[in-house]
């Protein structure tokens, strides 16, 4: 997987990721933009609603949502949504018999949390390729915690 992070100024930037998955861009698609896409890598989230000033719910898992505003929703290609201050964006590009998925998180406010969404948004991308290659992928906290100091100290 490729990664990148380009500041903007000390409180701004932008994290991308790019990996190349071997699967038709329908099925990244179906992982990455709906209900039952989401419950196989990331179960808090859920579609309240498709398409542009559609909703992303995020599940505190105490019967309270945040919801996140779809701003780009391109089927099969583009989707993105508002994430707290910031903005992801997931895109796909067919590539012959496989689709190269570009992660991007525009970071308006860099916050102490921001390295553990971003090491977050990682394993989430590697759950997706294990999934599509049907390996189990799986991270200790202890993994978690070494991409957390990873992030922080590529932001600083």
């Amino acid at each position: 997987m490729q990664e990148n992070y380009q500041k903007i100024t000390e409180e701004s930037g932008v994290m991308s990721f790019e990996l190349e998955l071997n699967a038709p861009r329908p099925k990244v698609w179906e992982l990455i933009a709906t209900t039952k896409g989401f419950a196989q890598w990331f179960p808090e989230l859920s579609v309240g609603e498709s398409g542009v000033d559609g909703m992303i719910l995020f599940d505190f898992g105490n019967g309270e949502y945040e919801e996140m505003t779809i701003t780009i929703y391109d089927p099969k290609s583009v989707l993105e949504y508002t994430w707290d201050k910031n903005v992801v964006r997931f895109e796909l590009i067919e590539k012959e018999a496989t689709t190269v998925l570009r992660f991007t998180e525009e970071i308006t406010e860099l916050t102490t949390h921001t390295p553990r969404d971003i090491a977050g948004w990682y394993m989430c991308l590697q759950k997706i390729q294990g999934i599509l290659e049907d390996k189990d992928v799986s991270f200790t906290e202890e993994e978690f915690l070494a991409l957390f100091d990873k992030y922080q100290a590529v932001m600083n």
